[in-house]
C-alpha cells in the first residue's frame, strides 16, 4: 500500500505554515492560502526564498483540502504531541528520583559525619585510659621494688595481739586492692577559674595536704574544640593510702562541697566502685570503736566524711598488696585488650564504607535500567 503523504508532505506541516489551528475549516484553510499567497506569489516577489515559501504554502493547502491527508496529518501530530508530554512527564519523574537519590547521599554523609565525631570523642576517652594505664604499670613497678628493699633492709613491726574474734574478722572477706582499684578520675567544672588547679604538681600538693600519699597523678586539658569541657585528673593513691582514696570518693561524689573545688565530679577508673570499698567501710567503723586519733608509731591519717564530719583512717589496716599481685588483671591484658579494640574499630569503618559506595551503586544501577524500560516503551 502507498503511503497516504509523499516525502516532500511529510516534511512540512501544513498548519504551522499556514499559520492556523487543527480546528479550521476548509474556508478558512482557503482564506490563510489567500493570505499568504499574496505575499510569496512569484509574480509579486521574485525572490528565491519568496518562491520557496510559495511552494510550501501549496502543498500544505493540498493536504488539508485533502480528507485522506489531513486526517493522516491530524493523527501523526496528536501522537507527536502526547509523545511529547509522556517525555516531559519521565523528564519530571527522573528529576524526582536523582533528586532523592542525591538527598539520601547526602543524608548518609551528614550520618558519617556525626559517627566520626563520636568516634573522635571515644578515641579522646580511651587515650585518657591509656594514660592511667601507663601510669599504674609504672606505680606498680616502682611499689614493688620499694617493698623488697624495705623487706630487705628490716623486719616488719610486731602488731600487738588479737583475739582468735578479731583475727577470723579482719581476714574474712579481705578482697586484694589492686593499683587500679585505687585509682580515680577527677572532673573539673568548665566555669572555675579561680581554684581550678594549672598544673600536675599543683593538684598533687593539694590532693596529699588533704588526702595522703598519691603515687601518681596525671591533669590533661579539654579539646580546645570543647569550651564547655573542663579538665580532667587521673589520681593514683599509693598502696595502703586506702582511706585517702575512699575519704576523696566519698568528698567529691556528695554535693556538700568538701573536695577540693565545688563542682568537681570523681569516679572510679574500672567505671564501678570496687569490691573493697564495702570492706574499708567496715574496717573504719571498727577503727573508729577500737583505735584512738594517736597510736603510738603507727600512723594515723584524719579525712572528712560523707557527712563533713572528720573521720579517723588507720593506713596500717589496709591489705598487704606488696606482693605484686593484680588480682588476675595485668597490664599485658589491657594493651592486648586494648589493641583488638582498635584493630575491630578501624575493621568496622571499613566495612560500612564499602557498604554505603556498594548501596549508591545498586540505587544508580536500578535508576538507570528504569529510565531505559520507560524510554522502551514509549519506542
Amino acid at each position: 500500500m502507498a503511503p497516504v503523504l509523499t516525502e516532500e508532505e511529510s516534511a512540512l506541516d501544513p498548519y504551522l505554515i499556514l499559520e492556523i489551528s487543527s480546528e479550521a475549516t476548509d474556508k478558512d484553510v482557503q482564506r490563510a492560502y489567500r493570505k499568504k499567497s499574496l505575499k510569496c506569489h512569484p509574480d509579486r516577489n521574485p525572490s528565491p526564498e519568496a518562491a520557496i515559501q510559495f511552494r510550501q504554502i501549496s502543498v500544505s493547502l493540498e493536504i488539508l483540502l485533502n480528507p485522506n491527508k489531513r486526517n493522516y496529518v491530524d493523527t501523526k501530530l496528536e501522537n507527536d504531541r502526547k509523545k511529547r508530554e509522556r517525555y516531559a512527564e519521565m523528564d519530571k519523574k527522573r528529576k524526582v528520583m536523582v533528586d532523592a537519590l542525591n538527598a539520601r547521599e547526602e543524608e548518609a554523609k551528614r550520618a558519617k559525619v556525626v559517627q566520626q565525631e563520636k568516634r573522635r570523642q571515644e578515641a579522646e576517652e580511651e587515650a585518657i585510659k591509656d594514660a592511667g594505664r601507663k601510669m599504674l604499670e609504672e606505680a606498680q613497678k616502682r611499689a614493688m621494688a620499694a617493698a623488697s628493699a624495705s623487706a630487705a633492709a628490716a623486719k616488719p613491726p610486731v602488731q600487738p595481739p588479737q583475739s582468735k574474734s578479731e583475727l577470723n574478722s579482719n581476714n574474712q572477706n579481705q578482697p586484694d586492692i589492686t593499683s587500679t582499684d585505687l585509682t580515680l578520675i577527677l572532673t573539673f567544672a568548665p566555669t572555675s577559674t579561680s581554684s581550678s588547679p594549672s598544673s600536675s604538681t599543683q593538684l598533687q600538693n593539694t590532693l596529699e595536704l588533704k588526702y595522703g600519699p598519691i603515687a601518681h597523678l596525671i591533669l590533661t586539658d579539654p579539646p580546645a574544640n570543647k569550651k564547655k569541657k573542663g579538665k580532667k585528673a587521673v589520681v593514683e593513691f599509693q598502696k595502703g593510702n586506702w582511706g585517702g582514696c575512699w575519704a576523696c570518693w566519698k568528698d567529691h561524689s556528695n554535693t556538700k562541697g568538701l573536695g577540693v573545688e565545688d563542682g568537681v565530679k570523681v569516679k572510679w577508673v574500672k567505671g564501678e566502685i570496687p569490691q573493697w570499698v564495702e570492706w574499708a567501710e567496715r574496717q573504719n567503723q571498727r577503727n573508729n570503736r577500737n583505735i584512738p586519733e594517736t597510736n603510738g608509731n603507727n600512723p594515723v591519717s584524719s579525712a572528712p566524711g560523707v557527712d563533713g564530719a572528720t573521720t579517723t583512717f588507720s593506713f596500717d589496716s589496709a591489705p598487704d598488696i606488696s606482693n605484686g599481685s593484680t588480682g588476675g588483671f595485668t597490664m599485658a591484658d589491657l594493651l592486648s585488650a586494648h589493641a583488638k579494640n582498635k584493630e575491630q574499630k578501624l575493621k568496622d569503618d571499613q566495612f560500612e564504607s564499602m557498604t554505603l559506595l556498594r548501596m549508591r551503586q545498586l540505587e544508580r544501577e536500578r535508576l538507570e535500567a528504569k529510565i531505559r524500560e520507560e524510554e522502551e516503551a514509549d519506542d
